[in-house]
């Protein structure tokens, strides 16, 4: 019964369910405008049943429905206790009354958003210009990444995919293009992103040209001239236990120097986070290298920033201090390389539809 109600109470037709058919339902019939509202036709106590297979946060929406189910069920209340705001205050938020707003996990209520908003605006801003500090305390932002995307960014894409898109903001807000400079060096950082299976993935690119003769100068790139592609890996080796490192830019030549050596697509993953990166180095003609890292980060569908999938990508409540956090990608099926080889698989499924299968998209190889 309970499994029965709930189906049908997802699929907003449950009225019906319980409504008899009319003799002539089987006979066709001109399409006629729906007249009244079809709740006031469900008996009494086949609500008060209904209401018995609700949470409190459920019973209090079919409560405020219409002035009659608001009569019929008992619970009332001056104000929402925490509890309740945090499972009320959700269905608010996808409901056409909330369009235009994003439930903050950090103060427990609705605060209005702008359609711009996105890790290329500035201060997350409310309907009297302040600031709203809430907004922005849980975000991505590791040492020397500019890359700043904070979880209600990540929350409103996904309420656009899932509820529509006057719930939340377009996926392109996420892709932004940045560029970090070093002492010897400019770091250029695109993201891109997309959803599968109602998770959110971002890719990020980074790119830099490194000359021969500053390389043993680049390694010395540690701390806070360093950048990490996620909270638990940097390029270079930390003084943090369960901090990683990328080996293949601490590798030298068979025959000596501190030069760079080249390789192509390098696989790598973080033990931690849900992050698969790869690493190209190619030599240039002008005595340098080319350095390109792809990192692939797979963020979950964002509905609480307690997930592990985005608590461990942000690690804004880490609770050991010496000991990395759990739950993590070590307790997971998620073997390395796979986050990978999901990007990538969709990516040729996107050509071979747009392009049959050649391998490019809109011109731009993706597989060279």
């Amino acid at each position: 019964m309970d499994q029965l109600l709930t189906t049908l109470w997802s699929r907003g037709g449950w009225f019906r369910a319980f409504t008899p058919p009319s003799p002539g339902d089987d006979a066709p019939q001109a399409p006629q405008t729906p007249q009244g509202t079809p709740i006031l036709d469900v008996p009494s106590d086949v609500l008060l049943l209904i209401g018995d297979y609700l949470n409190d946060a459920e019973i209090l929406s079919l409560k405020l429905a219409c002035r009659s189910t608001y009569a019929l069920f008992p619970q009332t209340y001056k104000s929402l206790p925490p509890y309740l705001k945090k499972r009320f205050l959700p269905i608010i938020e996808k409901d056409p009354l909330g369009k235009g707003t994003v439930y903050c996990h950090v103060c427990n209520r609705l605060h209005p958003f702008n359609e711009t908003t996105g890790p290329h605006s500035g201060p997350e801003l409310g309907v009297d210009g302040k600031r709203l500090k809430c907004m922005s305390r849980d975000r991505f932002s590791p040492t020397g990444n500019p890359f700043s995307l904070s979880y209600t960014h990540a929350r409103l894409v996904m309420n656009s995919h899932l509820y529509g898109p006057e719930y939340g903001i377009p996926l392109a807000n996420l892709c932004t293009e940045q560029s970090e400079r070093r002492d010897l060096m400019t770091i250029r950082c695109s993201t891109s992103a997309k959803i599968m299976d109602d998770e959110l993935f971002l890719q990020r690119t980074y790119a830099l040209t490194v000359a021969d003769r500053d390389v043993a100068e680049f390694r010395k790139c540690t701390g806070a001239r360093d950048i990490k592609l996620c909270e638990h890996t940097s390029l270079f080796p930390a003084s943090s236990p369960f901090r990683q490192s990328i080996p293949e830019l601490l590798k030298k030549p068979a025959a000596g120097g501190d030069g760079l050596v080249p390789c192509r697509e390098a696989p790598g993953s973080c033990g931690l986070c849900l992050m698969d990166y790869d690493i190209t180095i190619q030599p240039c003609a002008d005595d340098s290298h080319s350095i390109v890292i792809r990192a692939i980060h797979q963020l979950g569908s964002c509905r609480s920033p307690r997930d592990w999938k985005w608590a461990r990508f942000s690690e804004s409540y880490r609770i050991h201090i010496f000991y990395p956090s759990r739950p993590n990608r070590r307790g997971s099926t998620y073997s390395p390389g796979s986050l990978h080889k999901r990007w990538d698989d969709d990516e040729r499924e996107a050509c071979a539809v747009l392009g049959g299968g050649s391998g490019s998209l809109f011109g731009l190889s993706l597989f060279s």
